[in-house]
């Protein structure tokens, strides 16, 4: 029996887990086909018929579930394609074609869920792509909400948030910033104070990203209401509302720890990146009582005050970088990078934290991983796995 794909189940740049028929039984692609843009998936949408098996007839079309990753995945390769898909998503915006709204939130949802995928399959990796430093710039408006919505996917495993509202929280941490991002990338390569049409953008954006949400056919009250109040904060002080309390979601409240997270600990123009130290201490005294004390500080601990990705000096004198987070939020697990000597490892040992020798002293500039392939100290494959 055939039947209609489900939303979701193509995207460009991947291959098709299924063959694909026409209605009177022609096969329009075979299994393994990679897909190479929209207009291609708007086509087989359109057209395509798949047979499945009677385990698989299951209707998930509602269902928001992680995209299913094989062991060996690679988040750091996962992660740079997640944000060229992105800004496919947002294109549809301009394109004003007839089936850009079903397109858009297609590759939302689709995008969503491989992060999802990804936080279940390879959490701490996945963690190390937010910390470990970029090798080129890239665009700031892509992978500023990928970083914000890679931490509320780990976040979401202990706060045991699930479904379509962890599916809400994650689109709303990719599209909260539609409303600036004609500007966003400049802004974060601008070393002169804020003019005051700037600043009427940055007060003005999440009323305007719901606006272009609303146009591309989005209604979910959730995603809609975690977009517009992700500046709210306790005290009333945040815009564009004003909020108090229990009026702002604590959707909303994950997409701005998030959000005020990633741009901490990220570069500037103007500054370098915060130390995490430094990032994690600002959160929790100056801004989580604006957010909440309770949810903050599950934030921060799920995050950990070493996460993976961050470089550290060991008591032995190795140099090191964070690979695991552990219950113990003071001794994660970390992979050597060179001896006191100055020996560089061939073979990146494991350095267990708890133990008295490899105590951590302190956190090091993340410039010396740079150079470094961040598969080496996780052991993973420089190929992309996906589980078919």
């Amino acid at each position: 029996m055939l039947e209609k794909l489900r939303p979701g189940e193509l995207a460009v740049g991947r291959k098709t887990t299924l063959d694909i028929y026409t209605k009177g039984g022609r096969l329009l692609l075979s299994r393994g086909a990679m897909i190479g843009n929209e207009q291609q998936i708007e086509i087989l949408m359109e057209r395509g018929l798949v047979k499945r098996d009677l385990n698989d007839r299951v209707d998930y079309s509602s269902e928001f579930k992680p995209f299913r990753y094989s062991n060996n995945v690679n988040p750091f390769l996962e992660v740079t394609e997640l944000e060229d898909q992105l800004g496919c998503a947002f294109k549809h915006i301009k394109s004003g074609s007839p089936g850009a709204p079903e397109a858009f939130y297609r590759d939302i949802r689709n995008i969503c869920s491989q992060i999802l995928g990804l936080a279940e399959r390879s959490p701490e990796a996945l963690l190390g792509t937010v910390h470990w430093p970029r090798a080129e710039e890239g665009s700031y408006s892509l992978y500023h909400p990928v970083q914000c919505a890679i931490l509320i996917a780990v976040v979401a495993m202990e706060l045991k948030i699930h479904g379509e509202q962890l599916f809400c929280t994650l689109a709303a941490a990719l599209t909260a910033n539609l409303g600036m991002m004609t500007v966003q990338d400049r802004l974060n390569k601008q070393r002169t104070p804020l003019t005051e049409e700037q600043k009427v953008i940055l007060r003005t954006h999440p009323d305007k990203s719901v606006s272009i949400l609303e146009s591309m056919g989005v209604h979910d009250p959730m995603w809609i209401r975690a977009v517009l109040h992700h500046h709210e904060r306790l005290d009333g002080s945040g815009y564009p509302q004003g909020l108090k309390g229990d009026e702002i979601s604590n959707e909303s409240k994950l997409v701005a720890l998030a959000d005020i997270y990633i741009a901490l600990i990220g570069k500037r123009e103007y500054r370098q990146a915060l130390p995490i130290k430094v990032a994690l201490r600002q959160i929790f005294s100056e801004r989580g009582t604006l957010l909440g004390p309770g949810l903050t500080k599950l934030f921060l601990n799920q995050i950990g005050v070493y996460p993976p990705g961050t470089a550290v000096k060991l008591k032995n004198g190795d140099t090191a970088v964070v690979i695991e987070r552990r219950d113990n939020i003071l001794q994660p697990l970390c992979s050597g990078i060179r001896a006191i000597s100055g020996q560089v490892y061939m073979h990146p040992p494991p350095r267990d934290t708890s133990l008295p020798e490899y105590q951590i002293q302190d956190i090091i500039s993340n410039d010396i991983l740079k150079p470094l392939q961040p598969f080496l100290f996780w052991g993973l494959h420089v190929r992309k796995a996906v589980e078919l």
